[in-house]
Formats: C-alpha cells, sequence, structure tokens
C-alpha cells in the first residue's frame, strides 16, 4: 500500500507524453435507490362536501357588492386627501407671500423712521419754541412717573397740576 506519490497521482514529469499501459475499465455506477416518497392518503370528500368548497370558491352578488364599495370608499379619502393636500399647499404659498409683503413694509416703515429722525431738528424746535414764549421747565414743575409696563405709557386723563 505504500505507493510513491508519483504513483498515486498517476503523475508524469517532463515534457513528453508517455504511453499509458493499460486503460483501467470504467466501472458503472452503482444505480442509488430513489426513496419513495409516500404521501398521507387524503380522506374521500363527499359529494357534499365537493359542493360546499365550489361554492366557496366562486365570487357571489354580495362579495362583488363589498369589493366595490371598499374600492369607492379608498378612493374617496384619496381624493379628500388630495384636495387637503392641494388646499395646504395654496394656503402655504399665500402665507409666505404675505410674509414677503410684511417684510417689504417692514423695511419700508423703518426706512421712513429713520428719515422722519434724520428730519428732526432740535435746535430749530427749541428756537421755534422760544419764539412762542416757551422756556425749559424748573425742577419744581417736573413730575416724574414710574411705569411697570416698559413699553410704553398710555395717557387716560389730563395730567395734574403741579400747584
Amino acid at each position: 500500500m505504500d505507493k510513491t506519490r508519483q504513483e498515486r497521482y498517476n503523475l508524469i514529469y517532463g515534457n513528453t507524453a508517455r504511453k499509458m499501459e493499460a486503460a483501467e475499465p470504467v466501472r458503472p455506477e452503482p444505480e442509488r435507490r430513489k426513496k419513495k416518497v409516500r404521501r398521507k392518503a387524503r380522506p374521500k370528500t363527499s359529494a357534499r362536501t365537493r359542493k360546499n368548497q365550489q361554492k366557496a370558491m366562486e365570487i357571489d352578488f354580495s362579495f362583488i357588492c363589498v369589493l366595490i364599495a371598499a374600492v369607492v370608499i379608498v378612493t374617496g379619502v384619496s381624493l379628500f386627501y388630495l384636495s387637503e393636500r392641494a388646499q395646504l399647499m395654496e394656503q402655504r404659498s399665500a402665507l409666505s407671500d404675505k410674509k414677503e409683503q410684511l417684510n417689504a413694509l417692514l423695511v419700508e416703515n423703518e426706512n421712513l423712521n429713520l428719515e422722519i429722525e434724520q428730519s428732526i431738528n432740535l435746535d430749530e424746535i427749541e428756537k421755534t419754541a422760544k419764539q412762542y414764549g416757551m422756556k425749559e421747565p424748573g425742577s419744581d414743575q417736573i413730575i416724574y412717573y414710574n411705569s411697570t409696563d416698559a413699553d410704553y405709557v398710555r395717557q387716560y386723563e389730563d395730567i395734574p397740576d403741579a400747584d
């Protein structure tokens, strides 16, 4: 049983082909037995059972009505969703247009306020006030008011005299 590697694998060294001594006969492979798959025998169905099965497989009028109703409902819901989605997109577009208008008006308002502030000349106002006989109030004429609301003061009545 101790064969050399060359004998074991029928290796041929060199660059020429050697003659084969004797071809070994091809051995027929043993036939494999196929396993038989045994299926369980179905119990015989009666004519009544077969009739019920066929009846169950048929599409009857009530099934068609339910199917049509389901299709109509799904179509209605889809159309409602699409219309609401379109309305939402339209409202978003209108909102963005209004925001652009608001921003334009705010810029215009700031420009007008800046123009008004630049047009006010305090020296000219003081000169005009002195022409009408006005003078600066004394410290006893000034009345201070403490407001809890820092944004603005709303006057509902006349300011009382300091007498």
